[in-house]
């Protein structure tokens, strides 16, 4: 029952933090989050999903994980970040 209490008490105030961050910095606020979890989730996720299904052999483990980060990082670094700055500076203009 308490844990019942505490998960609505803490879902209400995201809610609410999300409203008044809405309300004060528009739409572009929510576009920039959801951009920015969404980066997190497919990078990290699409990782772990392609590193279990590699076979159990140690070299191309390694080459694979050098692989992906290079390219995530290059990603990022060239394309996101300055496209979320864009968003950024958006905001920032209202």
């Amino acid at each position: 029952m308490i844990i019942n209490f505490i998960y609505l008490l803490f879902s209400s105030l995201i809610f609410f933090w999300f409203h008044i961050n809405i309300k004060k910095n528009g739409l572009k606020w929510l576009i920039k989050g959801l951009l920015q979890i969404g980066i997190l989730v497919l990078f990290i996720g699409g990782f772990f999903k392609i590193f279990f299904t590699l076979p159990p052999n140690l070299l191309i483990k390694i080459i694979f994980l050098i692989t992906y980060t290079w390219c995530t990082v290059g990603i990022n670094v060239n394309f996101m970040i300055p496209l979320i700055g864009l968003i950024d500076q958006k905001i920032l203009k209202k």
